[in-house]
């Protein structure tokens, strides 16, 4: 970025505010890490080449600065909160469903979250960001510095994992019926 050419980072702010608050699940905490996120972009606005666009830079940023949170929050002995109820969108509740429905839908939907919360970083965050971010794997590799190859397998491991945590826990939740 030239020095003459000011940031606009504002109509990057909502986006970048999903991001954090995907990986974060807590409003507050993700309204400050894109604070964080955008004293870091003005900081080094000088740095950006203009390899990636705007957005892209902006998204890595944050994600990066989310991610230090998070590693803050486990080495003082936190859970990863719960995520932001609009992330599983096929699990939203449904008006029309019995209230035995809506409870075996709110049990699946916290077993999936406790799911994606351990999973190792690398595969949740390639995970987040092509599966309930909507970016390509090119995108994610881009934002994550990472070959195509990498992420799309971290990708198939964390659905993998995924797959195989949730499979033991519902058989186990089957077994106890």
């Amino acid at each position: 970025m030239t020095k003459g050419r000011s940031l606009d980072m504002a109509s990057h702010v909502p986006r970048m505010r999903r991001v954090a608050l995907r990986f974060l699940g807590d409003r507050d905490d993700a309204d400050e890490v894109v604070q964080e996120a955008c004293l870091k972009a003005v900081r080094s606005r000088a740095s950006f080449n203009g390899d990636s666009s705007v957005a892209t830079w902006l998204h890595r940023i944050v994600m990066r600065c989310a991610l230090d949170r998070l590693r803050v929050r486990r080495r003082q002995a936190h859970y990863l909160a719960p995520l932001e109820s609009g992330m599983l969108p096929d699990l939203q509740s449904n008006n029309t469903a019995s209230p035995l429905e809506q409870a075996e839908q709110t049990e699946l939907r916290s077993l999936i979250i406790d799911a994606v919360s351990r999973l190792p970083d690398d595969c949740r965050d390639a995970f987040m960001l092509t599966q309930l971010d909507g970016y390509t794997y090119d995108e994610a590799a881009n934002i994550e510095g990472q070959p195509r190859g990498t992420i799309a397998s971290r990708v198939f491991r964390a659905k993998q994992i995924l797959t195989s945590q949730l499979q033991k826990e519902l058989a186990r939740e089957v077994n106890h019926e």
